[in-house]
């Protein structure tokens, strides 16, 4: 045990060495002087990939203009990588008015380790849970989620996951506050994914973003194809703030013209344009605004002007606001939802006694029974003790088949379901179709090396002598 102890004590050591070297090299690298012949190429390369692919062509022209203009004053001379990124990003942001447009040191990742250990290390990736930095549920039954950023495209798969991880904490609470308060953006895949939670509109689409250079348009929506529980009813407050930007704001700005959440706190930073990399040389990088935003309700966007909340109060106050609201709505929701779930279970009792032998009566059963197994009420046991109830005790088989039938849509890969419809079949007189379900339920305990398939293949064979006596 020493030695393996003594082992990790060494690696660690080792890798937090290389960490603290490539961060030195990366900081040495960045406060160089940006030699004359690069800082030529740097600012013609600038201007010629701003004037062709800024949302605005006549603005993009004019951003390039300007920083030419700027160059030959003198006025990005004698600066380090790092200070020649904040001057062109200033005159960016002079002419366009648009955060998106910045230009920064970003050295190039020639090796795969080095390549590996810096997005090991990426603040938007795992140091950070993508973005998911906190989640809780207080005594009140109100949920609080934290959403820090919306990461990078290259997380992508791994950010579902957290946020997937997130909502299932949170999906049983009776409200909700998301706090995007000094949530810088990140991208719009992962924010659709989000809110695909909170709506069962399928399908809605949400955004539109078109690309002038490229004449193209791509959109984001709501997906059905979520491994979670959907939560479309639930009340939800967004925290905002002036430093809430780019793809946050896209959320909240979505939330609010889809009249589903209420928005708290400052107008936000108004970064609503879409932007791209481009990499001009191996030490230096510029971003620029590519994309423009059209939202599908309002076809604009918060651009230059933000997203205003429905209550203005200050960043440091916003929390307090939505949490006494959200009390209230705690109340009332889970008053609701509890009147919800009586009414699944009046809906299974009216379908079963309203049900009709050999009448399409069992399609309401087995809606029923889906409805209340969606809400968590029923369980695949539940369901199939229901099923015996009325094949035994009640004598009444056609019913039993109905809701044992319900099992198997539900719950596809248990052998056991087939086992218990075949039962029921068998009882209701439809020997092949009991054939087919015991074939069914004996393949699926094959397949999970179920040690119950013994009963099984029983139930198999006796289905298949009651069908030979037919």
């Amino acid at each position: 045990m020493k030695k393996i102890h003594s082992l990790r004590l060494i690696t660690l050591g080792l890798l937090l060495t290389f960490c603290c070297i490539f961060s030195v090299k990366a900081q040495e690298a960045k406060d160089k002087i940006v030699p004359p012949q690069e800082l030529e190429t740097i600012i013609d390369s600038i201007a010629e990939l701003a004037a062709l692919h800024y949302i605005s062509e006549e603005i993009g022209k004019e951003m390039g203009s300007f920083i030419i203009a700027q160059y030959k004053k003198g006025a990005y001379k004698q600066l380090s990588y790092e200070a020649l990124g904040k001057a062109i990003t200033n005159d960016f942001y002079t002419i366009s008015n648009d955060h998106h447009n910045s230009a920064f040191y970003r050295q190039y990742q020639k090796t795969a380790p080095q390549s590996l250990l810096a997005t090991k290390l990426d603040e938007y990736g795992e140091a950070s849970n993508y973005g998911y930095t906190e989640v809780k549920i207080d005594r009140q039954n109100i949920g609080y989620l934290q959403v820090a950023h919306f990461t990078q495209w290259a997380f992508f798969g791994e950010a579902k996951i957290a946020a997937n991880n997130a909502i299932e904490m949170l999906q049983h609470t009776d409200a909700l506050i998301i706090d995007l308060r000094n949530n810088p953006g990140g991208f719009e895949d992962i924010v659709a994914h989000l809110m695909s939670y909170f709506f069962d509109q399928e399908p809605l689409v949400l955004q539109t973003y078109y690309n002038r250079f490229e004449d193209r348009k791509r959109s984001i929506a709501i997906t059905e194809k979520l491994p979670g529980k959907k939560m479309p009813h639930i009340p939800i407050y967004l925290l905002i703030n002036e430093k809430t930007g780019s793809a946050a704001e896209s959320f909240a700005y979505m939330m609010k013209h889809l009249e589903r959440a209420t928005l708290i706190g400052e107008t936000s930073s108004g970064a609503g344009n879409g932007s791209s990399h481009f990499r001009i040389s191996d030490q230096f990088m510029v971003q620029i605004a590519t994309w423009e935003t059209i939202n599908a309700i309002t076809q604009t966007s918060w651009e230059k002007v933000g997203v205003i909340p429905h209550i203005a109060c200050t960043s440091d106050e916003a929390y307090d606001k939505a949490y006494e609201l959200a009390k209230i709505a705690a109340q009332k929701h889970k008053e609701q939802k509890i009147e919800s779930y009586k009414q699944l279970f009046k809906d299974i009792d009216l379908a079963i006694s309203s049900y009709q032998a050999n009448s399409s009566n069992d399609q309401a059963i087995i809606n029923s029974l889906k409805a209340s197994h969606q809400q968590g009420l029923i369980k695949e046991e539940v369901i199939n003790n229901m099923g015996y109830d009325y094949l035994y005790n009640h004598k009444n088989a056609p019913i039993a088949t109905a809701i044992f039938k319900a099992n198997t849509f539900l719950y596809p890969q248990s052998a056991n379901v087939y086992d218990s419809y075949g039962e029921a079949l068998l009882a209701n007189e439809q020997f092949e179709e009991a054939v087919k379900s015991y074939q069914k339920a004996v393949y699926i305990a094959k397949e999970n090396n179920d040690t119950n398939i013994h009963l099984y293949e029983k139930g198999l064979k006796n289905a298949k002598g009651f069908l030979q006596k037919k």
